[in-house]
C-alpha cells in the first residue's frame, strides 16, 4: 500500500510489535501508567501477565493479565488518570489503553482529552511512532502482510 496522508478522521492504535522490534518492554510502560493504588497492589511488571481474576459480577475466576485488569477496575475509574497536567503524549498513550488499544481518530481521542484540540492531537500521534508506538492502522496492517 503506497504511503497515506494522515488526517483527523484517520485511525490510529499501538504496534504491539513495535515494543518488540525496538527491544522495549511494552509491560514497564503499561505499569508505569498505572495509578498508585495499582502500583502499591502490583508492585512489578513482571510475572503478572496471567494471574486468576474473579469477576465481580458473576463470580466466575478468570485467567487475564493483572496489569489491564487492574488499570481497567481501579485506574479507570479514578479521574485523574486522564488530566490536563499530563503530558499529552503520555495522555493518548492511557486512552488506548483505556479502549483495550480499539482504534482511534484524533477526534474520538479528543474525548478523552477535550482540553487540546484534535488538530493538536493528529500532530502529536505523527510523533508517537517514534516514541510509544502508535501508528496510522494502515501502517501496521502493510507491516503484517
Amino acid at each position: 500500500m503506497p504511503w497515506q496522508k494522515t488526517s483527523l478522521d484517520t485511525k490510529f492504535q499501538i504496534d504491539l510489535s513495535w515494543w518488540e522490534r525496538e527491544g522495549r518492554d511494552f509491560r514497564l510502560y503499561v505499569w508505569e501508567q498505572l495509578c498508585e493504588e495499582c502500583r502499591q497492589t502490583i508492585p512489578t511488571h513482571v510475572g503478572t501477565e496471567e494471574v486468576d481474576w474473579v469477576d465481580p459480577t458473576t463470580a466466575e475466576v478468570k485467567k487475564t493479565d493483572a496489569l489491564m485488569q487492574c488499570l481497567y477496575d481501579v485506574c479507570s475509574q479514578k479521574p485523574d488518570f486522564i488530566h490536563s497536567g499530563l503530558p499529552l503524549m503520555t495522555a493518548i498513550f492511557r486512552a488506548f489503553l483505556l479502549r483495550r488499544n480499539e482504534p482511534m481518530t484524533p477526534l474520538e481521542l479528543h474525548e478523552y482529552i477535550p482540553w487540546k484540540s484534535p488538530e493538536l492531537i493528529l500532530a502529536t500521534l505523527r510523533r508517537a511512532q517514534y516514541e510509544v508506538g502508535i501508528f496510522p492502522v494502515w501502517a501496521i496492517t502493510e507491516k503484517a502482510a
